[in-house]
């Protein structure tokens, strides 16, 4: 049944394979580290800031990569059939060149790592880790491209079954490489590193298949046009490079808070680990939401219905503050039953663990509101193109005002969790005007990516 225009339930039905792929990567990475837990404490400690460092360096190129689909929607939605072809093809090559400098960055973020000096045993696993990931992880970029050609015509159902597949095949080659299951050796760390690779390729694989697929490469001409578009490609750069950029800062800003969080005390470092494992059960289902977001205004944008676009942020407002407001007064009403969960009885220090993390759970309620207002009309304009206005406000808001911030409470006042986190929900909730006032002036309703 086809969904009418701008509609919550178009929206819904674009959004929820999103939700269910981006949920399906948080279950992947807990059973990553899951196993990695069983193999040793010293794995389980260099995978986090081993896998953090990977994803921080990887996000310019994702961000970039994936904003291809933001092009493949206008010119679907405009029957453009070659265009959007030729879009996919321009994404891959801009994904390619990524997963090249990406895997010349690996000495640099080899460097970063000598730099933290953790303990000799466990920075020689995130060396390992970080390695692998790095030098291999153009895989990822590149299935964010090809993803951006299903997505993009809003068939978002077969990137989640792909995605899907490609988690089966991470997670059974983890137990079967990180332990030395069915024959093969046991690698600790490097097979959690080498399975999140293999599954990555499988990913692609899949991917390449179906696009090749005689139905497909017939109907869209895919062998043909395939090559280098400059047009296309500049402009794919001119608009994707500030929204990577900009994911880049919010990546990289956060992952910077988390290492200074580290330096207050252990208790409140247990804490702060406590709010942030439940943080994705918001972010990621925002997340996708936001994802679908981006795919519909755009392609309303592309036929030049600027009102279509409007209609649909009314409905992810709907469906948005339903959810967030939803876990949010779970978070601030519930608080014991998340104690529960995260700090078993006869845990060491429970109390002292539960004193600080009570007004934690209890602030985060009012962070998620920020987070899903950021993301919900963050996502619109940047669907529309206005990417260059995200990317300064990232800058400003991640190097002006988080991270400085953070630094000065922790190192110089030396304040308690609670101010940290109360600076973290502040800088929320600034990117979150940002975003509504931006979305209100109405500058975005006037911009076209695929036309000058």
């Amino acid at each position: 049944m086809k969904c009418k225009q701008a509609s919550l339930r178009e929206l819904w039905v674009l959004s929820y394979p999103l939700i269910v792929t981006m949920s399906a990567q948080v279950v992947m990475q807990f059973v990553d580290r899951m196993f990695l837990s069983w193999y040793s404490p010293e794995t389980l400690g260099a995978c986090v800031p081993g896998g953090m460092l990977a994803m921080t360096f990887a996000s310019l190129f994702m961000g970039l990569a994936s904003y291809t689909s933001v092009f493949i929607s206008q010119f679907h939605a405009q029957k453009k059939k070659a265009a959007v072809t030729i879009s996919l093809w321009q994404g891959i090559l801009l994904a390619i060149l990524s997963a090249i400098i990406l895997a010349c960055l690996t000495p640099v973020g080899k460097g970063i790592i000598h730099i933290f000096n953790h303990s000799f045993e466990v920075q020689t696993l995130e060396l390992e880790y970080f390695g692998i990931l790095n030098l291999f992880g153009g895989f990822a970029i590149i299935n964010n491209a090809l993803a951006s050609f299903f997505s993009g015509r809003g068939r978002t159902k077969i990137p989640m079954y792909v995605a899907l597949a490609g988690n089966l095949v991470n997670v059974l080659l983890d137990y079967m490489l990180i332990f030395g299951k069915f024959g093969f050796p046991r690698m600790g760390i490097k097979g959690a590193a080498y399975a999140t690779i293999l599954g990555s390729a499988f990913i692609t694989l899949l991917f390449s298949w179906m696009i090749f697929s005689k139905s497909i490469r017939y109907r869209f001409k895919i062998s043909s046009l395939a090559g280098f578009y400059q047009p296309i490609f500049s402009r794919m750069v001119r608009f994707g490079l500030p929204n990577g950029f900009g994911f880049l800062m919010d990546v990289i800003s956060f992952t910077l808070f988390t290492f200074m969080v580290g330096n207050i005390d252990t208790v409140s470092l247990q804490a702060s680990n406590i709010v942030m494992s439940m943080q994705p059960v918001v972010f990621t289902v925002i997340l996708g939401l936001g994802v679908g977001i981006q795919i519909l205004v755009s392609k309303y944008q592309g036929l030049k219905r600027a009102d279509l676009s409007v209609k649909v942020v009314k409905n992810a407002c709907i469906i948005g503050y339903s959810y967030a407001g939803s876990i949010a007064l779970l978070f601030f009403f519930g608080t014991s039953l998340f104690l529960h969960l995260f700090i078993p009885d006869g845990t060491v220090g429970a109390a002292d663990i539960a004193s600080k993390t009570v007004p934690l759970i209890k602030m985060v309620s009012l962070f998620v509101l920020c987070d899903a207002t950021y993301l919900i009309f963050g996502e619109a304009i940047r669907g529309a193109g206005d990417t260059k206005f995200y990317m300064y406000v990232m800058i400003f808001c991640a190097w002006c005002l988080l991270i400085p911030g953070t630094f000065i409470l922790v190192y110089w006042i030396k304040t308690s969790i609670l101010w940290v986190w109360g600076w973290l929900t502040f800088y929320a909730g600034l990117t979150a005007v940002f975003m509504l006032w931006r979305f209100l002036r109405g500058k975005w309703k006037h911009l076209q990516i695929t036309t000058d």
